[in-house]
């Protein structure tokens, strides 16, 4: 319990309103006590962690943002009738604080479902599953010529390092999590490098500071700075805010709407290991793409076989691939780093399909897909470290097997 509290605490710092009064925290105010009875109070019991802040109002907090230009007229779609009884997966969302869930399943949207208060508009925090649409956007810069491949070393790009070992790094091992480059350090709490960095704290000083622990390729270690090297690259050889090359390469083509991104800096450099908020249809639409190998109908929108080598296993994790995780193996308890160190998410059975790929962003953001099934599932809701991974695809799954 003590190590998911300390996330807990982590994350809400890093939305900057783990501190919330209880009337922000939807507790009700406590009565007034004497000074002598809260003090004898508070050596009996440990103060209560924070509750985190609500992912549904992330759009008040992600401030400063930036906006990512969507379709001049976005895609909708059109609920499609269907036999299958959802009623199980639509409880455990439901139980999972759930803001939306939707389906898509051979060829159409046939579960649409907004918990109350929310609706279709929402645009919730995505958490790390941006990391996932950055690294499409990473294949949009390898099309357009920007990058000249993902065997490329960045010390081509990021020439600070063009005559250091960590300039030998790859595109590829910044994408798969195995640049062996050291994780910020968490000591010292709020005043931590690492805190500072999520805090979006001189982060391009930050970034170009990164220390090389590891031989490149060989050790899996996920981490924020990691992609957002990526998208220091992406600006540097394209000429492009990240914002705009991500409108124009991928968010416009897909037919989504308008979506926003968390700056790290007063008038730009958006944080690309979280913070892209979007609505649920979008989400839907970025799995479509990932499903068809790059593709939007007739629309080869980023290259097949980048797409393809993004959802395959990388060699220093079966179970992930470019920004993007797999079910390959299972794992009840699936770590972000090879020593098995810190938080975990849960998972109580396998994946009901072999061809699992999914966008994991904090707390249960989540999109599912299934080539073999054409399946897309996204859920959105409050962060929940109970999260089941494999529960609400294998009902889903379950249902139209039943159908």
């Amino acid at each position: 319990m003590k190590r998911r509290v300390s996330v807990l605490a982590a994350f809400g710092l890093f939305l900057g309103l783990a501190a919330c009064t209880p009337a922000e925290s939807g507790d009700p105010a406590p009565d007034v006590e004497p000074a002598e009875a809260v003090e004898a109070a508070a050596e009996e019991t440990p103060a209560p962690p924070p509750r985190p802040p609500s992912f549904a109002t992330a759009i008040e907090r992600n401030l400063p943002s930036g906006t990512v230009a969507g379709a001049e007229t976005p895609s909708r779609f059109e609920l499609s009738a269907s036999n299958a009884d959802f009623s199980e997966a639509s409880e455990y969302a439901a139980s999972m604080q759930s803001f939306a869930f939707l389906v898509w399943h051979d060829g159409a949207l046939i579960h649409s479902e907004y918990f109350a208060p929310y609706d279709a508009t929402l645009r919730p925090e995505s958490a790390s599953m941006h990391k996932s649409v950055s690294a499409i956007a990473v294949g949009a810069a390898i099309d357009a010529g920007y990058i000249s491949g993902t065997d490329t070393p960045i010390g081509t790009y990021i020439t600070e390092w063009a005559d250091d070992p960590r300039g030998e790094i790859t595109v590829e091992q910044l994408l798969n999590m195995s640049s062996g480059l050291k994780p910020l350090s968490s000591d010292g709490g709020m005043q931590s490098d690492s805190m500072r960095f999520m805090a979006g704290e001189n982060v391009r000083e930050t970034l170009l500071n990164l220390e090389l622990s590891d031989e490149p390729g060989s050790v899996f270690h996920y981490a924020g700075t990691v992609n957002q090297l990526l998208a220091l690259i992406i600006e540097r050889t394209s000429g492009q805010p990240y914002e705009q090359f991500l409108s124009e390469a991928i968010w416009a083509p897909i037919g989504a709407s308008e979506a926003l991104v968390w700056y790290n800096e007063p008038d730009g450099f958006p944080r690309t290991h979280t913070g892209l908020l979007a609505v649920a249809e979008d989400w839907l639409k970025v799995g479509l793409l990932v499903k068809d190998l790059g593709a939007i109908g007739d629309n080869q929108i980023v290259s097949r076989d980048f797409v393809q080598a993004m959802t395959s296993p990388s060699p220093a994790n079966v179970n992930y691939g470019y920004q993007t995780w797999l079910g390959t193996e299972y794992h009840p308890q699936r770590y972000y780093n090879d020593a098995e160190e810190g938080f975990a998410v849960l998972a109580s059975e396998p994946f009901a399909v072999d061809d699992m790929i999914y966008f994991d962003g904090f707390g249960g953001q989540r999109v599912y897909i299934s080539r073999s099934l054409d399946l897309v599932i996204f859920r959105s809701g409050e962060i929940r470290f109970d999260w089941d991974d494999a529960k609400l695809p294998n009902l889903v799954i379950a249902a139209l097997q039943a159908e």
